[in-house]
């Protein structure tokens, strides 16, 4: 993956994150959101080619990367307590399936 395939990645979940605060109705936290972007450059810039190449045809497998991008940057511990309730109280449909993902680092921290 270029540089350029990175950033589209990058662009990507600054995006997918951006959508899951406003479902939530809330403001990202804007600095553990650059934190979480640069644990992905991070991650994306460590791999293989062979994972790169992965990544960019495995939804699934961006999603994994996503989500430990936002645990390795803390934040999924940013409104926490917010987040896990409007989640709690609104249903299984609350965030649309596509996004469900970024719901579980929240869901799943004790």
């Amino acid at each position: 993956m270029t540089l350029p395939g990175i950033q589209i990645l990058l662009m990507e979940f600054r995006q997918e994150l951006e959508l899951f605060y406003k479902h939530l109705q809330l403001a990202p936290p804007y600095d553990s959101v650059e934190k979480a972007l640069i644990c992905l450059s991070r991650r994306l810039s460590n791999q293989s080619t062979d994972e790169q190449d992965q990544m960019a045809h495995d939804q699934t497998f961006k999603w994994k990367l996503f989500q430990e991008a936002v645990v390795e940057s803390g934040l999924h511990k940013k409104h926490r307590g917010i987040i896990v309730g409007l989640l709690r109280s609104q249903g299984p449909d609350f965030i649309p399936e596509t996004q469900r993902y970024l719901q579980e680092p929240f869901l799943a921290q004790k």
